[in-house]
């Protein structure tokens, strides 16, 4: 039986705060709303939450003024859910940050969107330092070369059979090509999905970040310089 990854000290001291406040109102364990307050405080969470926009003396407001007989029991199923992405993501511990992610999809999760937050938003952020309404740097916008090599980034979040999906979609892959892609972005960080002329390249980099945003995926890709290139360096279907 694998064993599940640790907490980050962050982390419990959030849990302990939300187990404090719980005791307070003489409940015996927290719920998900006083570990939504706890992350306020949470070192990893908390810059999530301002990057999406969330006004956090706001937040406190809404939850602490919630109604108390409707709150959800337990944060088990919260934590093992955030255990599970971090053991299908590598990630060797689970932080405030992984929280509150799973928290977007709770009950709680409203009072995120009450202010216009998602989960997306979130993962956008934690995958790429984009907060919410910035613009994304494509690392090309300066360039005059007449073809961009459009190049996928790899993060903790996006599943590698979205990323497959996305490539057999959008570029006409076969299923081997695309899965190799996939898993050579995710080893290097990065990962070529070919060289295209200017405008098709950004037709087709705008192509996968509506797709990625549609299914609340943070997949995103960056629009490289390159040398002026024949048809044949485009990859080809299959």
């Amino acid at each position: 039986m694998a064993l599940l990854p640790p907490c980050s000290e962050t982390l419990k001291r959030s849990l302990q705060r939300a187990t404090s406040a719980a005791r307070a109102q003489g409940r015996a364990h927290p719920d998900p709303q006083d570990l939504l307050i706890a992350l306020i405080d949470d070192e990893d969470a908390a810059p999530v939450m301002q990057a999406c926009g969330i006004d956090l003396a706001r937040l406190r407001r809404d939850v602490g003024a919630a109604d108390a007989t409707d709150r959800a029991k337990g944060l088990g199923h919260v934590l093992q859910l955030a255990f599970n992405e971090a053991q299908l993501s590598e990630r060797q511990v689970v932080t405030g940050a992984d929280m509150l992610v799973e928290l977007f999809a709770e009950p709680v999760g409203r009072f995120l969107s009450a202010q216009g937050a998602t989960r997306y938003d979130a993962l956008v952020y934690l995958s790429h330092g984009i907060a919410k309404g910035a613009s994304a740097d494509v690392e090309a916008d300066g360039s005059e070369a007449s073809h961009l090599e459009i190049v996928l980034l790899n993060d903790p979040y996006t599943p590698s059979e979205f990323v497959v999906f996305v490539l057999e979609k959008i570029f006409r892959m076969s299923r081997e090509r695309a899965t190799a892609i996939t898993i050579s972005t995710h080893s290097r960080k990065r990962g070529s999905c070919g060289i295209f002329p200017r405008t098709e390249a950004a037709a087709l980099r705008e192509k996968i970040q509506n797709l990625a945003a549609a299914r609340q995926h943070p997949l995103r890709c960056v629009l490289l310089p390159a040398r002026d290139a024949p048809d044949q360096d485009r990859p080809l279907p299959n």
